[in-house]
C-alpha cells in the first residue's frame, strides 16, 4: 500500500510549523557565527594566495567551492575574484587621529582601512609651540587647526592627511652583493565617500607608490573614507614581509619627509669620524628674540647614519620609522654628549653668516668607508608619538660622506683663538691619539699647538696695528671704506687659514690639492718611491729665469713647497708625514690687502709666480670645494644660505705682488 501521511489536527499542524521555524532560525544563527566567515584585515589580490599573520583566510576556499558548484572555471579572471573578495570583507578601522596604525603585510596582499566620519568630525588637536621659526626651504603642509574647525562646524568637506612609513621590509637572500632595493608598497586613498573598493583593482582613488619607504596623500573628505596599502610580489633575491605605520589626521601629516633638500652638510672627515652641521636655522640677527630662542634649544634635531655596505636602509631612506629600527648610528636627545650613541650634538654659530646651526660630531667610524646620514626631527619638535600632530617625525634628504684612508689627518674644532676652524688638520696619531672621545689628552694637546701658534703671531700683528692711526677723523684714516676693525678681522681669518692647513689624504689625486712633506716617512714607517721624489716639479711656471736654472730644475724632494708644510711647527712638533693640503682661497689674501693699511706691507703672490703653490681658486660653478675658507662645507651649493664672495679680476690685478706666507 502506498504510504500516506497521517492527517494532522489543527493543533499538530501549528506545532510542526513552529519546530521547522526554530530549526531554520538555528541554521541561520550558525551560519552567521561560523568562524569561516570571519573578516580579514589583510587581503590578497593575487589569487588569494597570500595569508596575513594571525588572520583567518578560509573565505577564499569557500568562495572557490561556491564558484565550482556554479560551474565557474578556475581559470576565470582572477581580478574579478579579487574584487568580489574585497567587497565581501570588512575594512580595519583607523584607531584615531594622529595615531600610528602598525601592521605586517605579506607579499601580494592588500590591507583595507576605513577612516570613520566620527574621527573626521572630531575636534582638532593642538600642535604645540614648535620651533622658534619656520625652516628655510621647508616643504611641509601648513598646520590649519582653526580653519579645520570652522569647516567642521559648517559641514563642508575637510582635508584629511594620510601618510605612511615603511618600518621593516623584505631582506636580501640572493647570491652576490645586493644592488637594488626591495620593491615598494603602494598607498591608495579613495576619492569618494563610502568607496570601499580601493586597492590595485579599485577605481576612483588616488595612488602613490612609496618612495624610500614614505608616501603621503591629502584629499577632501566627508563621511567614511577608505584607504588601502598594497604589497607587491617579491622580485628574485628577496624574502620576508613588510611592516608599516599608517596614520590619518584632519590636522596635518603624521609622518614627513623632504626628499629634495638635505639640510645637513658635511664639514669634513678624518679616519674615524665626521663633522656635520645643519644649514642656518634662521637669518635673524644675534640681537633678535628668534636668534636667542634657537640658541637656547639644546638639540632640536637628531640624525641617523649607516654604512652604505649595510643595505638594511636601502629603500627606506625617507622613512623616520625605518631609520629608528635600522640605523647603525642614532643620535639621541637624551644623550647629546654622544656617550652612548657616538654622535655628539650641540648648537653653534660657527660658519658663514654666524647664524644658529646644530652640529653633529660622529665618531667610531671605519676608515676609508662610505656612510649615509639624514637629519631628523622627532615628532613635531615639541612632542612625538601617538596623539601628537606630526608625531611620526620627519627626515630630510640623505647626505653621503667617506672617511679618510690615512690616519694623519685629524678633525679639529672648538679652538680658543681660531674659533672658526673646523676641518681635518695634519696630525701624527702615534703622538696625538685623537681617534675617539676617550683620548681627550691627545686632542687637547694637538689643539694647543695650533691655537698657541696662531695666538702668538696675531699678537705680533696687533702690536703693529696699534701704530696705525685707527681712531682719527674720517679724512685722516688710511681708508674711507675700511677700518682697523676690518683689518684685524681679515688678518685673523687669513692667519688661521694659512697657519692651520686643511689636510687631505695623500692618495687623493684631485688637481687642486698641494702635496706636502713628501720626503718624510708615513706614520706607518713607509716612504714614497725615489722615482717620484726625484721627478721634476716646477712651482713657478712664469718665474723670470732661464731654463736650466734652479727655478726650472726642482724636484718634489728639493722643492720647499712639496717637501715641507706651511709652517715649521707642523714638521718639527707634529711630524705628520706626507699629506695633501686643500689650499686657502686666494681671496682671503686679497681681502687682507684690501682691508689693511699699506704701511703694514701686506701683499699677495702673482699667478705663475708662487700663487698656485700657496693659494687655491674657488670653483666658478659653486658645486665643489676646491679651496679652503673658514666655515666651508661640502656640497655647499645645495644650501640656501651658504655662500662665498667672488672677487673681480680688476681687483686682483690691482693688488701688490709681495709674497706673503708662502713656503
Amino acid at each position: 500500500m502506498p504510504f500516506t501521511c497521517p492527517k494532522l489536527t489543527p493543533l499538530q499542524s501549528r506545532f510542526v510549523a513552529s519546530c521547522a521555524a526554530l530549526v531554520l532560525l538555528g541554521l541561520v544563527y550558525w551560519s552567521l557565527s561560523n568562524p569561516h566567515f570571519a573578516y580579514a584585515a589583510e587581503l590578497s589580490y593575487d589569487g588569494f594566495e597570500g595569508v596575513g599573520k594571525g588572520e583567518d583566510h578560509n573565505w577564499h576556499r569557500i568562495e572557490q567551492q561556491r564558484l565550482d558548484e556554479d560551474g565557474v572555471d578556475d581559470d576565470d579572471d582572477r581580478v574579478e575574484r579579487s574584487q568580489i573578495f574585497t567587497r565581501a570583507t570588512a575594512a580595519t578601522a583607523i584607531s584615531d587621529n594622529n595615531y600610528p596604525n602598525n601592521l605586517n603585510i605579506q607579499p601580494g596582499n592588500t590591507t583595507v582601512w576605513v577612516y570613520s566620519n566620527a574621527l573626521l568630525t572630531s575636534p582638532s588637536t593642538q600642535l604645540g609651540p614648535g620651533l622658534p621659526s619656520k625652516l628655510n626651504k621647508d616643504h611641509d603642509v601648513e598646520y590649519g587647526h582653526n580653519e579645520l574647525r570652522r569647516r567642521q562646524d559648517s559641514g563642508e568637506p575637510i582635508t584629511i592627511y594620510v601618510s605612511i612609513n615603511t618600518c621593516l621590509q623584505p631582506v636580501w637572500n640572493g647570491t652576490g652583493v645586493q644592488d637594488a632595493e626591495p620593491p615598494q608598497l603602494s598607498l591608495y586613498v579613495s576619492s569618494n565617500a563610502g568607496n570601499s573598493e580601493v586597492g590595485p583593482t579599485g577605481q576612483n582613488q588616488v595612488v602613490q607608490l612609496l618612495s624610500g619607504g614614505f608616501a603621503n596623500i591629502s584629499v577632501q573628505a566627508s563621511g567614511d573614507w577608505y584607504i588601502a596599502v598594497s604589497a607587491p610580489t617579491l622580485t628574485t633575491g628577496f624574502a620576508g614581509e613588510w611592516n608599516y605605520e599608517l596614520a590619518v589626521s584632519h590636522d596635518a601629516y603624521y609622518h614627513s619627509a623632504d626628499e629634495t633638500y638635505p639640510k645637513l652638510f658635511l664639514v669634513d672627515t678624518d679616519h674615524t669620524s665626521a663633522l656635520l652641521v645643519t644649514d642656518n636655522l634662521t637669518e635673524q640677527g644675534s640681537g633678535s628674540t628668534v636668534f636667542q630662542q634657537w640658541m637656547n634649544l639644546s638639540t632640536p634635531f637628531i640624525m641617523f647614519a649607516a654604512n652604505v655596505e649595510n643595505t638594511a636602509m636601502l629603500g627606506m631612506q625617507n622613512s623616520y620609522c625605518g631609520w629608528t629600527k635600522n640605523a647603525q648610528l642614532t643620535a639621541s636627545q637624551d644623550d647629546p654628549g654622544g656617550d652612548q650613541s657616538g654622535i655628539e650634538m650641540g648648537m653653534i654659530t660657527r660658519g658663514l653668516g654666524n647664524k644658529p646651526k646644530e652640529q653633529f660630531y660622529v665618531t667610531n667610524l671605519n676608515g676609508s668607508s662610505s656612510y649615509e646620514g639624514v637629519l631628523a626631527m622627532p615628532g613635531n619638535s615639541t612632542k612625538s608619538g601617538a596623539g601628537v600632530v606630526g608625531g611620526g617625525g620627519k627626515v630630510w634628504s640623505p647626505v653621503h660622506w667617506r672617511t679618510k684612508a690615512d690616519a694623519n689627518c685629524a678633525l679639529m674644532f672648538n679652538l680658543t683663538f681660531c674659533d672658526e676652524v673646523a676641518y681635518a688638520v695634519p696630525n701624527n696619531p702615534s703622538k696625538f691619539n685623537t681617534t675617539s672621545a676617550a683620548n681627550d689628552a691627545g686632542i687637547d694637546a694637538l689643539r694647543f699647538i695650533y691655537d698657541n701658534y696662531t695666538t702668538v703671531n696675531y699678537q705680533f700683528f696687533n702690536y703693529s696695528l696699534q701704530q696705525i692711526a685707527c681712531h682719527t677723523t674720517s679724512d685722516a684714516r688710511y681708508s674711507t671704506v675700511k677700518t682697523c676693525t676690518d683689518c684685524a678681522a681679515a688678518y685673523k681669518e687669513w692667519l688661521c687659514a694659512v697657519s692651520i692647513p686643511r689636510c687631505v689624504d695623500f692618495s687623493d689625486s684631485s688637481s687642486y690639492l698641494q702635496a706636502r712633506n713628501m720626503g718624510q716617512t708615513f706614520v706607518n714607517g713607509s716612504m714614497l718611491s725615489s722615482d717620484l721624489l726625484n721627478a721634476p716639479y716646477t712651482p713657478m711656471s712664469r718665474a723670470p729665469t732661464l731654463e736650466g736654472t734652479p727655478a726650472y730644475s726642482q724636484t718634489y724632494l728639493s722643492s720647499i713647497a712639496t717637501n715641507s708644510s706651511r709652517n715649521s711647527i707642523i714638521d718639527t712638533l707634529i711630524e705628520p708625514g706626507p699629506y695633501k693640503e686643500l689650499l686657502p682661497c686666494e681671496d682671503l689674501c686679497y681681502s687682507l690687502v684690501q682691508s689693511c693699511p699699506a704701511a703694514l706691507g701686506f701683499g699677495c703672490p702673482h699667478p705663475g709666480r708662487g700663487l698656485e703653490a700657496g693659494y687655491g681658486k674657488r670653483d666658478p660653478n659653486g658645486t665643489s670645494l676646491t679651496c679652503s675658507y673658514l666655515g666651508a662645507v661640502y656640497d655647499f651649493n645645495a644650501g640656501s644660505t651658504v655662500f662665498a664672495p667672488v672677487f673681480e679680476a680688476a681687483t686682483i690685478a690691482a693688488l701688490v705682488a709681495l709674497v706673503l706666507g708662502l713656503a
